[in-house]
């Protein structure tokens, strides 16, 4: 007889003990559960599932799972950078992974530092258990709420939003970042990181010019959680309206072939009747001025539009389109080529950080239409004393 026969038996004994177990509907646990088991529900004897385990995965479980990964599905933690595709493996290392990765996350958490020499070996996107530890805790409260330092000094500290400021804020510093600078060692990445939505919402991060006051708006103050307050909820109650917008989607556009659909229901609760401009994501609230000053009032993000196109613009007219060796190209796209003896002045650094900024955003001003509008105006006034800044905000 073989050595390995011995062996082999006893697989095949413990294969269809087993199997047994699991056709009589029982859990088979290894040794007698002890009182604090049997009190908890975690070894179940009697045939039933696992109470603790019922809570979420049970036919009437007390979290709608299923529900919110639909949503997630949908949304730029799963899909990645303009909802394209993920990005966890090629945004792991340098310490991108912080943010890119769910595992990259809950080790700067843990550890309070970024590795900006290590990667995962193994990442994943930003899921369920990025924000959430439900089998260590036994519910679906965030990982942490705790007050986040952005880059200027500025604590922000909005509650549930406050996990969100861990990613998504700007990361530079614009009073470090802007100064006269060789064109040729002007770099793509130069500026903000990409989402600088704390930033924004908090009222600070841009380049903020001397002699000049800068406000904030009241979403600030306001909104309950911050992103969470205006991200989260559900279209007028109606789950089924769209997987794409609200809950753990987090957006509040979607935009499919013609089709738009833009979620309004938090801003209603303060902006009575505010509605999208048909076939649009942008909101209908009027600016109440030309801030761009092209001779016309529009709504508020149409405004801000105008505005960062005086600096950048597919036509090619934008004030960091200018001269033999612009920053930006006709086309919009960065400019990596310059001479040797070219120099950008603070003022076209200071512009280039902004028209980034307030880019990157992504919100045309709503996280903060005030600052958005005031830093916007001195930018470009920067570049071009003539432009009439009039109607810059208080």
């Amino acid at each position: 007889m073989s050595r390995h026969t011995p062996i082999a038996i006893l697989i095949a004994i413990l294969t269809v003990i087993a199997l047994a177990s699991l056709t009589a509907g029982r859990w088979l646990p290894l040794a007698e559960p002890d009182d604090q088991q049997a009190s908890t529900g975690l070894a179940s004897v009697d045939g039933s599932f696992p109470s603790e385990c019922a809570t979420c995965h049970g036919e009437t479980a007390d979290y709608p799972l299923q529900g919110a990964r639909t949503q997630y599905l949908e949304s730029g933690h799963h899909l990645g950078f303009d909802l394209e595709e993920p990005h966890a493996f090629y945004a792991n290392g340098g310490g991108c992974q912080s943010c890119h990765t769910h595992e990259g996350f809950v080790q700067t958490l843990a550890s309070g530092e970024v590795d900006r020499d290590g990667f995962i070996e193994w990442p994943s996107q930003p899921n369920c258990f990025t924000c959430h530890e439900p089998h260590e805790r036994g519910d679906f409260s965030l990982r942490t709420t705790e007050a986040v330092t952005l880059v200027s000094g500025r604590e922000f500290d909005m509650g549930a939003g406050n996990l969100c400021a861990n990613c998504h804020q700007a990361r530079t510093a614009a009073a470090d970042a802007v100064k006269a600078t060789p064109a040729n060692q002007v770099r793509s990445y130069f500026g903000p990181h990409h989402g600088p939505q704390a930033d924004l919402v908090a009222g600070t991060g841009a380049f903020e010019f001397e002699n000049q006051t800068y406000g904030s708006s009241q979403h600030r103050f306001d909104v309950e959680g911050a992103c969470v307050g205006c991200h989260m909820p559900l279209p007028e109650g109606r789950y089924s309206l769209s997987a794409s917008v609200g809950g753990h989607s987090f957006n509040i556009a979607h935009i499919e072939g013609e089709d738009v659909t833009v979620n309004a229901a938090a801003c209603q609760g303060c902006h009575e009747g505010i509605e999208a401009v048909d076939g649009s994501r942008l909101f209908d609230t009027p600016a109440g001025a030309d801030w761009d000053a092209d001779g016309s009032e529009e709504i508020a993000q149409a405004e801000v539009q105008g505005l960062l196109d005086r600096l950048v613009n597919p036509g090619g007219t934008g004030l960091l389109q200018q001269g033999p060796a612009p920053i930006y190209t006709a086309s919009g796209d960065f400019n990596g080529r310059a001479p040797d003896d070219l120099m950008r002045s603070e003022a076209e650094m200071a512009a280039l950080f902004n028209y980034k900024f307030f880019s990157e955003d992504r919100s045309l001003g709503i996280h903060n239409m005030p600052y958005t509008v005031q830093v916007l105006q001195d930018t470009i006034t920067a570049l071009d004393p003539a432009f009439d800044r009039s109607t810059r905000p208080r």
